[in-house]
């Protein structure tokens, strides 16, 4: 077996990660390198370059399981899962898991490899907008979402701004003050500071808005593919109403007007959050599933 080291992510592979991924057409939220830069941590994420592949394994939240994701590159995929496969074997794993396996990807496996199960993963459904339906809301079946952003420009005294390195530190509380208030999920605490600590060199760009001078909501993103914008993060407060409604319109209207796509990430199976995407009719719920290869 060749003798392959994997490496821990660090920020300054970020040019390694983005020349692969954009090899790929795919616009799935875990083609990113900010997503598994700032995961990293909770998901005990690696790399290698296999045969021109870039290969990502890591490990099942709060488990020892290990997974891997499917080589980005256009290389010779095959190959490469056989010489993960060894790796994992060594490390004590009796299976290969694979995640998340998009359509393409599910055919791919299905030319390639001879023996593997694989499942539909129905909480890790991508929500993909068009960026024209969330900034104009045009439609009888967005009447609601129309009206919700009407009532919040009429009833509040609210400003937009950019995020900058004047107010980021300001952003940055917020969102975790939020997540402590609501879930209190520590690896996404560990997660959003990750990210706003390193904002900028990330590539990644973010809103405020304020209502009488205090924040009331901050959303991030960043471009995905060429056509496509994954948005990181959306927090607010929901004693104003109509808040959430009305900072993904302006996000999206004053930031990402330009591109076709807004990739609005998974909705993890929490029915609430679910029923919220649904309600924005999406234009493609990405498929993804879990393939599971016998060592």
């Amino acid at each position: 077996m060749k003798d392959i080291e994997f490496k821990p992510i660090s920020l300054s592979d970020k040019h390694v990660f983005d020349e692969y991924f954009n090899k790929n057409d795919f616009n799935n939220a875990e083609k990113n390198f900010s997503n598994l830069f700032m995961w990293r941590k909770t998901y005990k994420y690696e790399y290698a370059i296999i045969n021109d592949c870039l290969c990502i394994k890591g490990k099942l939240r709060n488990s020892t399981q290990s997974f891997c994701h499917f080589p980005y590159g256009g290389c010779d995929v095959k190959e490469s899962l056989t010489l993960i496969k060894e790796v994992l074997k060594k490390e004590g794993n009796n299976s290969l898991i694979i995640k998340p396996i998009l359509p393409e990807m599910k055919k791919c496996l299905e030319k390639t490899i001879k023996e593997f199960t694989i499942v539909e993963n129905r909480n890790s459904f991508d929500y993909i907008y068009t960026s024209k339906k969330l900034i104009t809301l045009s439609g009888s079946k967005l009447r609601n979402k129309r009206r919700w952003v009407k009532k919040f420009k009429n009833n509040y005294n609210y400003q937009y701004e950019e995020i900058n390195p004047t107010n980021l530190v300001e952003a940055k509380e917020f969102t975790i003050n939020i997540i402590k208030n609501t879930n209190n999920d520590k690896d996404e605490i560990i997660a959003m500071t990750e990210m706003f600590d390193n904002l900028f060199e990330l590539g990644i760009k973010g809103c405020i808005i304020r209502i009488d001078g205090k924040i009331a909501g901050v959303s991030t993103g960043e471009e995905l593919t060429k056509d496509t914008v994954i948005i990181h993060s959306e927090r607010a407060n929901t004693e104003f109403e109509g808040i959430y409604n009305c900072i993904n319109q302006e996000f999206c209207e004053k930031q990402w007007a330009n591109y076709k796509f807004i990739n609005r990430e998974e909705d993890l199976g929490i029915e609430g959050l679910r029923q919220a995407k649904l309600t924005y009719r999406p234009e493609v719920l990405l498929k993804k599933y879990i393939a599971k290869i016998t060592i």
